[in-house]
């Protein structure tokens, strides 16, 4: 009988120092486990460092050029207005698709029409203050560009090379660079060596997928031949320029 009352009593005591052991919400194991971590905030793309241009894809981009050249004689700095020698006006539309390919690194397309007039005097001698020019000619002209180009892209800014595969112009002042066949209308070509369009650009958001583009373009080309054949006297005819262009780009994401 007293050995049973020992293994009772053995029995509470035991129960009762495991019993104090215990924390006191040991008995509610959800209560203690560690919350979850929640899913992050959503990152705005024009937030992170790349400011989202490296992540697009597909950019089509649509822009407006001028540009104006003009040389004057006159008697004097300050005088009457002068009579010019030289002037050049020119508006240009210019389209550009490019594709991502790489980080930085962008493939496509280009096309560029062109619009203008140019005209040239000779300046003969001043005559009772004003200057007296002759011989004035000149005319408008057309020019169209096709071609592939490479963009370097960081951020909203880039620099791009693009080659004419296809480079027509219809000039109707430059009557004095016949073909070999003596015809001095149709359209000149230009040469597939030397045929290449270089521009640098910014872009600046207006909304998602939707930029502002500044970019200032360099063009150099030589016209080989009219209607097919060379011209006359293998002559080549060589001219460049430099258009600042204004447009929209759009990047669908």
């Amino acid at each position: 009988m007293m050995g049973w009352r020992w293994m009772i009593t053995a029995l509470l005591l035991f129960a009762s120092a495991t019993v104090g052991a215990q924390p006191a919400d040991a008995a509610d194991p959800e209560a203690s486990a560690a919350p979850e971590p929640s899913e992050p905030p959503a990152a705005n793309p024009r937030s992170d460092p790349w400011h989202a241009y490296q992540s697009e894809r597909f950019r089509l981009d649509v822009a407006l050029g001028f540009h104006r050249f003009e040389q004057q004689v006159k008697a004097e700095i300050g005088g009457e207005a002068g009579v010019p020698l030289v002037e050049e006006t020119a508006g240009a539309l210019g389209l550009e698709a490019t594709y991502n390919v790489w980080k930085f690194l962008r493939f496509g397309l280009f096309a560029q029409l062109d619009v203008g007039s140019r005209y040239a005097t000779r300046f003969d001698r001043i005559e009772d203050g004003a200057p007296i020019v002759e011989e004035r000619t000149g005319g408008r002209y057309t020019e169209i560009w096709l071609g592939p180009m490479v963009r370097f892209q960081w951020r909203g800014l880039f620099a791009q090379v693009g080659y004419g595969a296809l480079g027509l112009r219809s000039d109707t002042a430059r009557d004095d660079l016949p073909g070999e066949d003596g015809r001095t209308d149709g359209w000149l070509r230009v040469s597939p060596r030397i045929a290449w369009r270089f521009g640098v650009g910014v872009f600046a958001p207006i909304r998602d997928d939707l930029d502002v583009v500044l970019r200032v373009d360099y063009r150099v080309r030589y016209y080989v031949t009219r209607n097919g054949e060379p011209l006359a006297d293998d002559l080549v005819h060589g001219t460049q320029d430099l258009t600042p262009f204004l447009g929209v780009s759009w990047h669908p994401r």
